[in-house]
């Protein structure tokens, strides 16, 4: 995947581990971010003795029991092409790597791994498309993050095989710390593309984002936020809000058009009727020689140009032309 050539805003729904270990519920969440309109669902794939320290026994039991088995995402992935979505998952311990090279076009490295180099190192030299999020990170970390990629694979920058993902790792992120600037801070630094990360409350935050220049988005995705005991449940989107928000960013694309300044087709077809002529401020009879006072701009651009006025003034006029009407070529000796 070259993330510089995305001709709209991709959209990933981030599963990660809302499916609590249910794989049936991980399937379900998969058609439901399909028929939303979501191009890609991302889940977490790990081994709790790689992942979770057991100097943190109620968080080691928790996540151990959000754990799926390696068939269980192949059948994720099957799922996932089925439903005409893309799969991809973040690796959390270099065992990861080498599985989901078996079945992810793409890896993610989580905010959380931003200083892990050793692993980053691992997955560039899968040389496949790789999305880096830059929660907690400073500018020094995720120059770093970077170099060691391009250390392993010269040509990501340059490929479009690497994009940052602006994150904010607050959960939730209130608005005042979303900070969506540093999508353009991020691109002038890096020279990469660069997509949002969302964990804020809502939809708005991604909508602004596109308008800031992401070209890819990453939502949580649940199939309830409320009453739920596991807090990623609560700044996901559910099915509905998937659904707003895709159709919200596909009109913010709408209304941002492209880079490229060009008139469009339907301003040309009003350029005359807004654009000004020469004409007369007052009746002017044949033979008479115009002086500047004679003359006005009006609209619609339908005689000489306003850029015509040296040419116009000291020459007489072949015909009587009333106040009011546009100056022409014709008129003129």
């Amino acid at each position: 995947m070259d993330f510089r050539t995305l001709d709209r805003t991709w959209i990933a729904a981030e599963i990660g581990v809302n499916h609590e270990g249910d794989e049936a519920v991980a399937i379900d969440l998969i058609n439901k971010a399909a028929y939303a309109g979501a191009d890609a669902v991302k889940f977490q794939t790990f081994e709790i003795e790689h992942y979770i320290s057991t100097e943190q026994p109620e968080r080691y039991q928790r996540t151990k029991g959000f754990q799926l088995s390696r068939d269980a995402f192949r059948r994720l992935k099957a799922a996932a092409d089925a439903a005409g979505v893309l799969f991809f998952s973040t690796p959390l311990s270099f065992h990861d790597v080498a599985f989901l090279d078996e079945i992810a076009p793409i890896f993610k490295v989580s905010s959380g791994d931003l200083t892990f180099l050793n692993l980053i190192e691992t997955i560039a030299a899968t040389n496949k498309p790789m999305i880096v999020s830059t929660g907690l990170g400073s500018h020094d970390e995720i120059a770093a993050a970077v170099d060691r990629i391009l250390s392993v694979r010269p040509s990501a920058r340059d490929d479009g095989s690497l994009m940052l993902m602006h994150c904010v790792s607050v959960y939730p992120t209130d608005a005042n710390n979303a900070n969506l600037r540093n999508i353009q801070w991020l691109k002038d630094a890096f020279g990469v593309p660069v997509g949002y990360s969302d964990h804020t409350l809502g939809t708005k935050a991604c909508e602004l984002a596109v308008a800031a220049g992401a070209v890819a988005l990453e939502k949580h995705f649940t199939y309830r936020k409320e009453d739920q005991a596991f807090h990623d449940h609560y700044l996901s989107a559910d099915p509905d809000d998937l659904v707003a928000l895709v159709a919200m960013v596909r009109q913010a694309e709408r209304h941002l058009g492209n880079y490229e300044r060009r008139p469009l087709e339907a301003e040309i077809n009003n350029a005359d009727h807004m654009r000004r002529s020469i004409g007369t401020i007052r009746d002017v009879a044949q033979g008479e020689v115009l002086s500047a006072d004679d003359l006005t701009w009006l609209r619609p651009a339908w005689g000489l140009g306003p850029d015509a006025m040296d040419a116009i003034v000291g020459r007489s006029v072949a015909r009587a032309i009333p106040a009011g009407h546009l100056v022409r070529e014709e008129d003129l000796c």
